[in-house]
């Protein structure tokens, strides 16, 4: 595992990085009821593992942003609850990452992702939730299976290094 300790100045660097992948990714959405379901997780996924709880969040949550801006806002100030939300995801994915290993965080963090979908509720309706759940368990596996190997595959190449 790469966890040596990172400047204040390289862990920003890589926040905008990361941020600027989910960017990227935000342009990649999946055709759903909410515009805003996309992939632009992945590296917030990958900073949890990679970084932390901090980073996770970080990019995580401005990665949601992003991708609600490119939808246009469709669930209105809710976004603001979902960044929150995603926020929570990377710090989950990093948490359990550290105690259990990488599967049980992309696990952990793939979980809260897809409970979060009852946030929708209150603008779509409760019969919405399941239909939005499905297509955010879609993209939040391909997100986070996207991460780790990502990472996996760096922290392989890293061992021959040390």
């Amino acid at each position: 595992m790469y966890n040596k300790r990172v400047s204040k100045t390289r862990l920003l660097s890589e926040v905008a990085l990361f941020s600027a992948l989910s960017g990227l990714g935000a342009l990649v959405p999946i055709p759903s009821p909410v515009g805003s379901i996309a992939l632009d997780s992945f590296p917030g996924y990958f900073m949890a593992l990679w970084r932390g709880a901090l980073g996770g969040a970080l990019v995580c949550a401005i990665g949601h942003l992003l991708s609600s801006f490119r939808a246009g806002f469709p669930l209105g100030p809710l976004h603001i609850a979902i960044a929150l939300l995603m926020a929570a995801v990377g710090v989950v994915t990093a948490v359990l990452k550290r105690r259990f290993g990488i599967i049980a965080g992309l696990i952990g963090g793939v979980s809260v992702n897809v409970a979060g979908s009852v946030l929708v509720a209150p603008v779509l309706g409760w019969s919405m939730v399941p239909v939005v759940a499905t297509f955010l368990l879609v993209a939040s596996v391909i997100n986070a299976a996207t991460a780790g190997v990502i990472c996996k595959t760096l922290e392989r190449g890293l061992r021959r290094f040390d």
